[in-house]
C-alpha cells in the first residue's frame, strides 16, 4: 500500500459542473429568447439590429449571471471542496 486512501471518493469534474451550468443557462436562454422574439414579432417585425440587440441582451445576462457560480465552483475545486462541486452537478445535471 502507498499510504494513500483508496476508499476515498475522487473529487467531482468542476470542469464538468462547469459545463453543466453553461449547458442549463443556454437551453434556458434559448427558450426565453425565443419567447421574447415570439412576443415582440407579434406586434410587427423585428428588424435584424432589433433582434440581435434582444440577442445579444439574453447573452450577457446569462453570462454576467453565471460568472459568480463558475468563479466559486472552480474555487471549490482549488480546495477540494466535493460537496459543492457534487451540489452544483445535481443542480446543473
Amino acid at each position: 500500500m502507498t499510504g494513500t486512501d483508496e476508499t476515498t471518493e475522487p473529487t467531482p469534474d468542476v470542469e464538468q459542473a462547469v459545463e453543466q451550468m453553461n449547458d442549463r443557462g443556454a437551453t434556458v436562454r434559448a427558450v426565453q429568447l425565443e419567447q421574447a422574439l415570439d412576443q415582440l414579432c407579434a406586434d410587427g417585425e423585428l428588424t435584424d439590429a432589433q433582434r440581435q440587440v434582444v440577442e445579444q441582451l439574453s447573452e450577457r445576462l446569462v453570462e454576467r449571471l453565471l460568472a459568480v457560480p463558475r468563479s466559486s465552483l472552480r474555487d471549490a475545486g482549488r480546495t477540494d471542496d466535493a460537496d459543492t462541486v457534487e451540489t452544483a452537478i445535481e443542480l446543473f445535471g
